[in-house]
């Protein structure tokens, strides 16, 4: 298997299931109803909804970026206001990340193996280490989804 290959199959279990870390973003948001997404357990900490649509960003940024564009990220970007009308408009947000994951895992699958120890144009680093630092991104924000998850349901009761 290509090291590619390899790093985008990683990021499809961190997303989808079988990783060895623990629960993978969609095992850690079964479940996980708009009012529980919404919902802030830890005073000043994210909610599970702001930290999906974190998620979302950056899956989308990460591709473009790995497809040569050089998109900015602002502020609102980053950190979108996690808002939804409805249950629907919930579901719609959890779709939207898991789509963005997938779109990411395939174009990273199709990157030349050759070019990732390249390093990329206009910033310090690799593209190795862009892919290899969304890994550990997604990873990072799955654990925290699950933190989350445990913590607004004792809040909750």
């Amino acid at each position: 298997m290509s090291e590619s290959k390899r790093l985008a199959k990683e990021i499809e279990k961190a997303l989808n299931g079988e990783a060895w870390h623990g629960p993978s973003w969609r095992e850690n948001l079964d479940g996980v109803s708009r009012e529980s997404a919404t919902r802030r357990p830890i005073p000043d900490g994210h909610t599970i909804a702001e930290v999906l649509l974190h998620g979302t960003t950056w899956n989308d940024v990460v591709r473009r970026r790995v497809e040569g564009e050089t998109p900015e990220v602002t502020n609102t970007e980053d950190w979108p206001v996690a808002a939804f009308a409805d249950d629907a408009a919930w579901s719609v947000a959890v779709a939207r990340f898991f789509e963005t994951g997938k779109r990411l895992v395939a174009t990273i699958e199709r990157f030349p193996d050759a070019k990732l120890v390249e390093k990329r144009p206009g910033v310090d680093g690799t593209w190795y280490e862009l892919i290899s630092g969304q890994l550990q991104h997604v990873l990072y924000h799955a654990g925290q989804v699950g933190l989350l998850k445990k913590a607004s349901v004792h809040v909750a009761a």
